[in-house]
C-alpha cells in the first residue's frame, strides 16, 4: 500500500469539496472571459466599506483572486500577494482578494485582520464568480491597464507566483 502523507490526504479532501461546493453553484465556466477580452465589470464593496469597480480600476494593473478562506492553495497564495502589494502597489498594481466564502463577510474579516492581509478584499457574490466563470480556487485574473485579460491562472505554487510576478512587471512597464 502506498504511503500518502496526512497534508496530501488534506489537500485531496480539500480539492473534492471546493469543486462539489462550486459545482452546485451556478456558475458558468464558459463564460470565463480569455485572454485579450474585456474583464467582466463589476460594482461592489471590500469588506471595510470601500466602493471596488472595474471602472474605478482603469490604468492599473489589476489581480483579481478568487478564494476562501478554508482553501489551503488559496491561503498559500496570500503571502506571494501580499509581497507583490508591498513591491508594485505604488506603481500602479491593484491587488483584490475576491472572497467567495460561504461563511459571510465576518469570517473573511476576521481573517484577513489575523493575516495582515494588506491588499482590498471583497466578498465575490454569485453574479461576479458567475461573470468570471470561477469553478474551482484559486483561480487568479491578471488585468492590463486597459481592462483587458491578460491571463487566468488556476491554482497556486512557487512556480505560479513566479509567472504572476514576471507578467506584473511587464504590465506595469506597457503604456
Amino acid at each position: 500500500m502506498p504511503f500518502v502523507s496526512l497534508q496530501g490526504c488534506f489537500r485531496a479532501v480539500t480539492l473534492i469539496v471546493t469543486a462539489l461546493l462550486l459545482g452546485l453553484c451556478p456558475y458558468n465556466a464558459e463564460a470565463a472571459p480569455r485572454r485579450g477580452q474585456p474583464a467582466p465589470p463589476f460594482k461592489t464593496f471590500s469588506i471595510k466599506g470601500q466602493p471596488v469597480s472595474t471602472e474605478g480600476l482603469k490604468g492599473s494593473v489589476v489581480l483579481l483572486d478568487f478564494w476562501a478562506t478554508w482553501c489551503p492553495p488559496c491561503r498559500e497564495s496570500i503571502p506571494h500577494l501580499a509581497e507583490l502589494h508591498r513591491k508594485y502597489s505604488k506603481q500602479g498594481l491593484v491587488i483584490i482578494g475576491m472572497s467567495v466564502d460561504e461563511g459571510g463577510e465576518r469570517t473573511v474579516k476576521e481573517y484577513a485582520e489575523n493575516h495582515a492581509i494588506p491588499y482590498q478584499i471583497v466578498m465575490a457574490s454569485g453574479r461576479i464568480g458567475s461573470d468570471y466563470g470561477v469553478r474551482a480556487l484559486p483561480v487568479l485574473y491578471v488585468i492590463d491597464k486597459n481592462g483587458l485579460v491578460r491571463e487566468q491562472i488556476m491554482g497556486f505554487s512557487d512556480q505560479a507566483g513566479k509567472v504572476i510576478e514576471n507578467l506584473v512587471k511587464k504590465l506595469l512597464n506597457e503604456k
